[in-house]
């Protein structure tokens, strides 16, 4: 029997360089407009991959307000990452390393594995 608990994570907040909030509840990470107004529910089995975003990927408004966060001796402060859904929507989050590890933790538990395992 597994037991499934409700928990919730604040992975990114609403400001000036992001309209939106994003937290993780369970199996799903979403996005709030202004922080407020529910616009975006991804399964984490939807998500391709999270890794570090570079400046040349993020959309220039994006950029123009967290411009600070792409120079190298900020990124271990709290960093820029890129998580692509299977979609192709690029969502941009700023993490810090315990957040980043909580979220890590999370996607690998819902990978699809493609490969068969060896009996």
């Amino acid at each position: 029997m597994q037991i499934k608990s409700k928990f919730s994570i604040k992975l990114s907040s609403f400001g000036m360089g992001s309209p939106c909030s994003y937290k993780l509840e369970g199996e799903h990470i979403t996005g709030n407009l202004f922080g407020l107004v529910p616009v975006r529910n991804i399964h984490l089995g939807a998500v391709n991959y999270l890794r570090l975003a570079t400046s040349d990927e993020a959309p220039p408004l994006y950029l123009l307000f967290n411009c600070i966060q792409f120079m190298s001796h900020r990124r271990a402060t709290r960093p820029v990452y890129v998580l692509q859904t299977q979609s192709r929507h690029r969502i941009f989050l700023k993490l810090d390393s315990g957040t980043h590890f909580r979220l890590r933790q999370a996607l690998g538990r819902h990978v699809v594995r493609d490969k068969r395992l060896a009996a």
